[in-house]
């Protein structure tokens, strides 16, 4: 315990800290204070994932927190992670809770991240928006790529979906990777690309969050706290779900003194704090602690309960990570830089299918190659590639450290889903007129059917005439 007081003394006195992290705003608005009592002098620096190897490399990270574990495996698979240090806090967790596992414990036996945080996805929702607009509440992934959304916004003009670009949201990244892992790699983009035709793109989770709740948007795929601090509903979605494990580590190059004292007090007083940001803890136990606000603390155990009898996917990260940066440039490249043609396309195939002008298996058809994987030219190799999950898998680590080659792969990416949907627009052009030119040939046979008929209204017509005839030349003898 002296020891433990010496190091916080020092801390106060003589260190800074720096952290990077991937929290939101108000999250590092809540936690300041708190670190502020350790290190006077501490800088929280919120960065896109994809920046945190190269401030790592600079130098002068002390401590990293918040983000998907997906990109700390990358990092830990990488070798930008050092073992985290080994105090009490630290051997008081349990390893895990149910299947939910804590600690990642890498192949040394030594712990790499710890979960203090856990966050469940969810789709958020107005439900004042909602009523206004005359919809339901969306409840699955899939429902969020539906006909009746694209119908809206084909009436409306205003686009139902929000979503946070995947490369500047671990979280969102993480939710669009599950709808893959939930209806496989070709089913799935399917999913995503309908999906991201009807979306607002934004450039962070919690603008997300800040969309729906002033109705620009009626449903947003989002981290469930959020939908606490704003207030409003959601669902977890049917079709699968998973709990985001919000980590903390430390990074190779820290500072050992500062990064001891951060870990105990991430794993003490934060974890505390989390119940006030409507956050579960990584320990639930914390949820019965007599410090904590009692209110939240029973809304998050009616979450929690929530959560645990949803269907949970338990996508292991480093799975996750396998693919990771692969995922979010495709998705980049393909779907949000592209967006203008791909709402175009997708609007042209659901208008054509409501109007009649195309049949049903005609649409599923042109819907599958709207989303299906890209063939684009290997910038390399020279060879035509396809964007299938092996090859994601393949790339992956590539498209992570190497940046110029990223950019080439990135453009190839483009370059080929921009030359697929505008087959896909010829395609459907196609069937309109295909499907146009059998109608007319359907009217002469039509119109045939017409002569009988009116011959015998005639005969009727001149029968009818001819019994009136009689019947007064009767009736006049």
């Amino acid at each position: 315990m002296r020891f433990v007081l010496v190091v916080l003394v020092l801390a106060l006195t003589v260190f800074s800290a720096t952290i990077l992290t991937r929290a939101d705003q108000a999250s590092i608005d809540a936690a300041l204070p708190v670190l502020q009592k350790y290190f006077p002098d501490v800088k929280l620096i919120p960065a896109d994932p994809t920046q945190w190897r190269a401030l790592i490399d600079r130098g002068g990270v002390d401590f990293l927190w918040a983000g998907a574990p997906v990109l700390y495996e990358a990092l830990l698979k990488e070798g930008y992670l050092a073992p985290m240090p080994e105090v009490q806090e630290l051997k008081n967790l349990p390893d895990s809770v149910g299947n939910i596992r804590l600690k990642r414990i890498g192949p040394d036996g030594k712990v790499y991240y710890v979960i203090y945080g856990l966050i469940g996805y969810v789709i958020g929702y107005s439900r004042e928006a909602l009523d206004k607009a005359g919809v339901k509440p969306v409840c699955s992934w899939r429902d969020l790529a539906s006909l009746n959304l694209t119908k809206y916004y084909l009436d409306t003009g205003v686009k139902p979906v929000v979503l946070a670009r995947p490369t500047k949201s671990t979280s969102t990244a993480a939710m669009m990777q599950l709808v893959t892992e939930i209806y496989g790699w070709e089913e799935g983009w399917k999913y995503l690309t309908s999906m991201a035709a009807i979306a607002r793109f934004v450039d962070s989770s919690g603008a997300v969050r800040d969309t729906v709740k002033r109705g620009e948007a009626l449903f947003g795929p989002m981290v469930d706290y959020y939908v606490f601090i704003a207030g409003l509903d959601y669902c977890i979605p049917a079709d699968g779900t998973d709990i985001l494990f919000d980590p903390i580590a430390v990074p190779r190059g820290a500072n050992a003194t500062v990064a001891t004292v951060l870990t105990r007090v991430f794993l003490t007083e934060m974890e505390k704090r989390l119940v006030d940001r409507y956050i579960l803890p990584g320990n639930p136990a914390v949820l019965d602690s007599p410090e904590v606000n009692r209110t939240k603390a029973a809304v998050l155990k009616n979450h929690l309960q929530r959560l645990m009898s949803a269907k949970i996917m338990s996508v292991p990260p480093e799975k996750s990570a396998s693919y990771y940066y692969s995922f979010i440039y495709y998705y980049e490249a393909t779907l949000v830089d592209l967006q203008d043609v791909l709402t175009d396309t997708w609007s042209g195939i659901v208008r054509a299918y409501i109007s009649g002008q195309i049949t049903r298996e005609q649409f599923e058809k042109l819907w599958r190659l709207l989303g299906a994987p890209v063939n684009y030219t290997d910038p390399e190799t020279g060879q035509t590639r396809t964007f299938i999950y092996q090859t994601a898998v393949e790339i992956n680590d590539r498209i992570g450290r190497d940046a110029a080659y990223r950019d080439k792969v990135y453009q190839a990416w483009r370059e080929a889903a921009r030359a697929k949907y505008q087959q896909v627009g010829k395609l459907l052009q196609q069937y309109v007129e295909e499907n146009a030119a059998k109608t007319p040939a359907a009217q002469p046979a039509a119109q045939n059917n017409v002569l009988p008929l009116l011959v015998i209204l005639v005969i009727i017509a001149v029968a009818a005439i001819v019994i009136l005839a009689r019947r007064k030349t009767a009736q006049a003898s």
